[in-house]
């Protein structure tokens, strides 16, 4: 939490859970996570409290980023190592990793890099880019957004065909554009906002030159859980991009806890409504 003030934690906890004893059953974790987030940093007076955080994760990524470069250019499979990168930095998440501030990106990556994909799409993926005239890469955390510039990258004609979406205003430790402009992704593609300080995508929420972009798109890709669960349920062409880092996560998609995921939904999937992880 944002305060050490154990009278103000409880003061939030317990705001939290009348705020949440209203809510629609129907709705998504995210929908959960807006409305508690926006207590904390109301309460506690702090609008972005994991900036240390980006910041810091912003600029560990940038400077493994050559050596990223040069691992996907030595690759025999240059598209596939840039996708696991992506992967591999999904990692980056502090929603998740509430008991550390601590992660080993080289770590991260040789792992990532190892380890077989449970759900892999990646000719249907390889074979939508080629097709996609307009393509939506729907950012997740910072530091993040570094690994997915690798990506990006590997993209024919990226300048042209690629926009990247990062949050309005800070929630958690996901991207905002000037985690975006650290990253050098302002320089290399159009990079906008979706105008929401909620976890994912949540429509509602969404400012509405957003949408018109989402509706425009041809090919969609998403990074992360929140946006998993608040994008699974669009009938549209969505490539998920992800590490299943709970078992909610976990068991919607069929797979375990620590699994990597390139999923695209060939299939509705019913609307993630359990309780997050």
């Amino acid at each position: 939490m944002s305060t050490n003030d154990q009278e103000l934690r409880h003061a939030i906890i317990r705001e939290a859970l009348h705020a949440l004893a209203e809510l629609p059953y129907e709705k998504t974790p995210p929908h959960a996570g807006v409305v508690i987030h926006r207590i904390v940093k109301n309460m506690v007076g702090n609008i972005d409290p994991y900036l240390g955080l980006k910041i810091t994760y912003n600029r560990r990524a940038l400077d493994l980023y050559p050596e990223m470069k040069e691992t996907v250019a030595r690759s025999s499979d240059r598209f596939e190592t840039a996708v696991r990168l992506a992967i591999a930095g999904n990692n980056i998440d502090f929603g998740i990793r509430s008991n550390s501030d601590h992660i080993d990106l080289r770590d991260v990556i040789d792992e990532t890099l190892g380890k077989p994909l449970t759900i892999n799409h990646l000719k249907q993926f390889a074979e939508s880019l080629e097709h996609a005239d307009m393509i939506l890469y729907i950012a997740d955390n910072a530091g993040e957004i570094v690994f997915d510039r690798v990506l990006v990258e590997e993209i024919p004609d990226y300048r042209k065909r690629v926009m990247f979406a990062v949050k309005g205003a800070p929630i958690l430790n996901d991207a905002t554009m000037q985690d975006a402009e650290e990253a050098g992704l302002t320089g290399i593609v159009r990079v906008i906002d979706n105008g929401s300080d909620a976890p994912g995508t949540i429509a509602e929420l969404c400012s509405e030159s957003f949408i018109e972009e989402l509706d425009r798109a041809d090919l969609i890709i998403s990074k992360g859980q929140a946006n998993y669960e608040t994008l699974s349920d669009v009938p549209r062409n969505v490539f998920f991009l992800l590490k299943a880092k709970c078992p909610v996560i976990a068991g919607h998609l069929g797979v375990q806890v620590g699994d990597l995921v390139l999923e695209s939904l060939v299939q509705k999937r019913p609307q993630i409504i359990t309780p997050s992880c």
